[in-house]
């Protein structure tokens, strides 16, 4: 790693030759936990993760069946070998969820309280955690991009 970055300090680098080369090696260097499990509730496949900040307790996962499910990553059996379970979801039923596929939930990072998730259906929506209920919804013209809460706070 010091040659690559000696030589790119040189400038006889390309300087994403790194980047690439680095984000290979962390994704060959991933692995499996082999002592925790994910209780499965999604019908097909999981699109995008989020861990909550704060604790680092709390999962949100979002599918391409238009599913968020709300897991408790803490283990509170104690046992070596444990499953992750579903707090809540809001699934097919609710009448909020999604219509096509999620394609990003993210966790408030001030309030654990609040979680958005943007989908192929183009929208954009701001949820209530404890209530699991929609506290804003926005539908845009094009399909909606990954969202990033801002980290900064109004003064």
């Amino acid at each position: 790693m010091l040659g690559f970055l000696s030589a790119r300090q040189a400038g006889l680098e390309d300087p994403m030759r790194f980047q690439r080369t680095e984000s290979t090696r962390r994704v060959l260097g991933l692995e499996l936990n082999k002592d925790r499990d994910i209780e499965r509730i999604h019908g097909s496949g999981v699109n995008t993760l989020d861990i909550e900040p704060v604790e680092g307790r709390y999962m949100l996962s979002g599918g391409s069946d238009g599913v968020i499910v709300l897991y408790d990553l803490e283990n509170s059996s104690r046992q070596l070998y444990y499953t992750c379970k579903a707090v809540c979801s809001i699934g097919r039923n609710h009448p909020d969820v999604h219509k096509y596929s999620v394609e990003t939930v993210q966790w408030y990072p001030h309030d654990t309280g609040m979680f958005t998730s943007s989908s192929f259906d183009k929208t954009l929506k701001v949820w209530d955690t404890n209530t699991l209920q929609v506290t804003f919804d926005s539908f845009c013209n094009s399909q909606v991009v990954p969202v990033a809460p801002s980290l900064t706070t109004a003064q």
